[in-house]
């Protein structure tokens, strides 16, 4: 986990936008997902998704969120059904793929986004989702 950690933080002292932690932190969270072999790295890897997706639902609540309004709606039932799954699949044997599936459909989506420049009106949500991402370091 420390050559990990020490990845994450080269990424994301480099990375320019939220969208570009969110979209290291769902790479990094698909990777320990595909690599888990036995029962103690299946759990924290779906321990370190349901937390993700945690950290999500609760960013588009907050008010300096911009995101449309529809599009916070549907992040926050993604999010929850991520959530439960992560739950479930940790006291199963569900497959993990569908997991693996909806977080590789947000890296599509975030990088997906239009790269807009750094703009004053944008700090409020750029700090939130950027805190909400170092606590997955």
């Amino acid at each position: 986990m420390p050559h990990t950690y020490a990845q994450y933080e080269a990424a994301r002292r480099q990375a320019a936008l939220p969208q570009d932690n969110e979209i290291l932190i769902f790479t990094q969270i698909n990777a320990e997902l595909a690599k888990a072999s036995d029962r103690p790295s299946r759990i924290q890897a779906l321990f370190r998704n349901q937390r993700l997706w945690s950290s999500l639902v609760k960013d588009v609540a907050l008010d300096s969120n911009r995101l449309d309004a529809e599009v916070k709606q549907q992040i926050t039932e993604l999010g929850v059904w991520a959530m439960q799954y992560s739950i479930q699949a940790m006291r199963g044997d569900l497959p993990l793929e569908p997991l693996l599936r909806v977080n590789r459909d947000m890296i599509e989506g975030l990088r997906a986004q239009p790269v807009m420049a750094a703009a004053p009106q944008a700090e409020p949500q750029a700090r939130p989702r950027a805190e909400a991402a170092s606590q997955f370091a």
